[in-house]
């Protein structure tokens, strides 16, 4: 990508600040149409190069770079093209910054794995465990595919890729977590992370059999080191925040703004409509990180999410989403992680 000039007087006026993880939303399309998904508002829009090189000069001004660049979607391989442009330019410039993909790992390719591999990506898959669950909620995905998915998992860690997955339940299977792990630990998935279903009705039952079933299997030790704990073990310090870019530019203060309507996205974003920085954007952000941090020295990560849920709520000026059982659950696998003792995947 080429430098698209010099940033704007407001934006080299702002303070510095620190950022932790940072989303590339690449494209709003997808191959799939998950009935859980967070992309509430799809266009068919793609990031823009322009929007991606005015971030990572913020990035070259501050303190430092993220720690990690997560590309996700949509599908982030519907973009292919830019997608490892991006991947090429942070690989050069970053350093020190880890690269990640989020995907349903349906259009990558035997070329797709030797170049993720030269470049150091990690993967995060998609896949619910066994073929009956992933099936039914990831809509858009055949026994076919699911065939071609498992496959390619399978070449990827062969590899010698990073991977992970993302394993998704939803209030009415919370009894069948344990057969979704044993199939996915039996395709070779070194981690995963066990997550519940946003956009789905959970209620107190569902959450406290969850909660039961979770803690059952993470006593189990051939398991325990399979559930992805590394948000467990994060510590966000204060000063740090989250950023998310999404199509066609907006910058956002973090991943659950992604379910944030376009009104709200524009209102929010800390760009405005020809590139400027806002500011005053930006310390809003900052000033709710800022007063959490002052209620909560140190924050685990998947705390340090639940308080970005309830912001985005409150930004809404509604319950947007049912975050009261995302939350609940998202602290309790901390909770359960941390006094169990479960290490970073890798360690």
């Amino acid at each position: 990508m080429e430098k698209s000039g010099t940033l704007s007087t407001p934006e080299q006026k702002h303070s510095k600040f620190k950022v932790h993880y940072t989303w590339i939303y690449v494209t709003e399309r997808c191959n799939l149409h998950c009935d859980y998904c967070f992309f509430r508002h799809m266009h068919g829009r793609e990031i823009s190069l322009d929007a991606v090189e005015k971030l990572f000069l913020l990035f070259e001004k501050e303190t430092g770079a993220p720690s990690t660049l997560i590309f996700s979607g949509g599908e982030a391989f519907l973009a292919k093209e830019n997608l490892f442009r991006i991947l090429n330019e942070a690989h050069g410039r970053f350093k020190d910054t880890s690269l990640h993909i989020q995907t349903n790992g349906l259009l990558i390719d035997r070329d797709s794995i030797i170049e993720l591999r030269r470049l150091g990506v990690t993967l995060e898959f998609g896949i619910d465990g066994a073929s009956e669950a992933t099936l039914r909620h990831r809509c858009g995905l055949k026994p076919a595919s699911f065939k071609k998915l498992t496959e390619t998992i399978r070449a990827c860690v062969q590899a010698g890729i990073g991977c992970g997955s993302t394993m998704t339940v939803h209030p009415q299977e919370v009894d069948h977590m344990e057969q979704g792990l044993d199939f996915l630990r039996e395709m070779g998935i070194p981690h995963v992370d066990v997550t519940p279903a946003a956009f789905m009705p959970w209620t107190p039952e569902t959450v406290a059999l969850f909660k039961t079933n979770y803690l059952k299997l993470a006593r189990r030790p051939e398991l325990r080191r399979t559930m992805y704990a590394n948000e467990d073990n994060e510590w966000i310090a204060p000063g740090y925040m989250d950023l998310s870019l999404h199509p066609p530019g907006y910058l956002l203060g973090g991943d659950p703004f992604l379910c944030l309507p376009e009104n709200k996205r524009m209102e929010f974003n800390i760009w405005d409509d020809v590139g400027r920085f806002r500011p005053e954007v930006l310390a809003f952000y900052r000033t709710a990180h800022e007063k959490v941090h002052r209620e909560h020295a140190k924050l685990p990560y998947r705390e340090f999410v639940c308080h970005n849920f309830e912001l985005m709520n409150s930004m809404m000026g509604t319950q947007y989403m049912n975050t009261w059982a995302i939350n609940d659950i998202l602290r309790f696998l901390t909770r359960t992680h941390l006094t169990l003792g479960v290490k970073k995947y890798g360690t």
